[in-house]
């Protein structure tokens, strides 16, 4: 190890990840850190001073949001929870039960398959088959290609691992025809379906007409503090609510990320689109890059994939470094990459990335590229 290694292991060794984030000014990615009194003290706002707290599901605050989801998304009903995973699985739980089948077709990337630990399978005993191949967005011969018998089938959209891209609307209204021939639900994971609309050019509820259940979350780029609705027939909406039960999510009190979820509804969803067209003039920007590329190109909603060589070093390390150096925060990991010498990153674009230009945020992935390529001189940091 040389010396420049040893300096850049060492300094590693000696710097906290979450002290650093904290620690920064700007964020590219998703939204600044939260200070909890202020956070509180603005949702104290949103209630109404006579609100009562709602009691293990039951209350006028609850009751009422759900309402007021299930309206906007053109559904019967609505149940709100703590998780959306939990919300999720439920329903397809539900419908599996009904169709007498715990095979869920999905796609390869979704979040179900890739980020859940498994608890479709080991908590609510479903079973996944791919639902296309792990590169692109599911086309609706691919759910024509799937002989064997399915309890349901589920669509993400956006598919973030993809770079939050979004089916072609015919592509849509044809899986929902294909699994309605065969007997099937088609259930939405629409955890991003606010930020969907810029691209479909449609309402919540126009989106989700082609589904017989979804799940929305309240939490991503609506800012909530936690939680999601799952939204679909009556009957399946009160098999969610034993569902969420017997999974600990019927907690005492929910009015608290009741609350943030209306906030989140009130002033951030107006601003969809601002999203959208800051994440297409960062991808116009960065996409002028030598060694950058951009994923989709342009955007379909508001989050990007951002390539580019790292040659021998750690992406998240020089992400670090930039961090230290100027106080800018560009992402909170790294994507896997299949491919060696190439870094994966994602960009999601909330407040933080609206309060910077185009100009800073050049000058941040440049800042990242120096600092791989010191690294990669250096050598190999273990």
């Amino acid at each position: 190890m040389n010396q420049r290694t040893r300096m850049i292991a060492n300094r590693d060794k000696s710097r906290d990840r979450e002290t650093l984030r904290r620690a920064c000014d700007r964020f590219l990615s998703h939204d600044p850190p939260l200070n909890p009194r202020r956070t509180l003290a603005a949702l104290a706002e949103v209630l109404p001073e006579d609100a009562e707290a709602d009691f293990y599901g039951k209350g006028a605050v609850i009751e009422d949001f759900e309402q007021r989801i299930a309206a906007m998304l053109g559904k019967p009903a609505a149940v709100f929870g703590p998780s959306g995973k939990m919300l999720q699985n439920a329903a397809l739980r539900v419908w599996a039960d009904r169709k007498g089948c715990p095979t869920i077709a999905l796609h390869p990337q979704s979040h179900i398959i890739a980020e859940e630990a498994e608890a479709a399978e080991r908590v609510y005993g479903l079973q996944g088959t791919a639902l296309g191949v792990p590169n692109r967005l599911a086309q609706p011969e691919d759910l024509e290609a799937i002989a064997e018998p399915l309890g349901a089938v589920a669509l993400e959209i956006p598919l973030r691992r993809l770079g939050c891209r979004l089916h072609p609307w015919e592509d849509v209204e044809a899986f929902a025809a294909l699994a309605h021939t065969r007997g099937l639900p088609l259930h939405a994971d629409a955890a991003r379906i606010w930020e969907s609309q810029p691209f479909y050019e449609r309402s919540p509820a126009e989106i989700a007409a082609p589904f017989d259940s979804l799940y929305v979350s309240f939490y991503k780029g609506l800012g909530g503090l936690a939680g999601g609705a799952l939204a679909g027939p009556e009957d399946v909406v009160a098999e969610v609510r034993l569902w969420r039960q017997r999974c600990g999510g019927q907690l005492i009190h929910l009015f608290p990320y009741v609350a943030a979820a209306m906030k989140g509804l009130d002033e951030r969803l107006p601003r969809m689109a601002a999203y959208h067209d800051k994440t297409k003039a960062i991808a116009r920007a960065l996409a002028t890059l030598p060694g950058v590329r951009v994923s989709p190109d342009p955007p379909q909603a508001n989050a990007l994939l951002v390539i580019l060589e790292t040659g021998s070093a750690d992406l998240m390390e020089a992400a670090l470094d930039v961090a230290e150096a100027s106080g800018l925060w560009l992402f909170n990991e790294p994507l896997v990459s299949p491919y060696d010498g190439l870094g994966v990153f994602e960009i999601t674009v909330r407040e933080g990335a609206m309060a910077l230009s185009e100009e800073e945020i050049v000058e941040g992935v440049l800042a990242l590229q120096r600092a791989l390529a010191e690294r990669s001189a250096g050598g190999k940091v273990a």
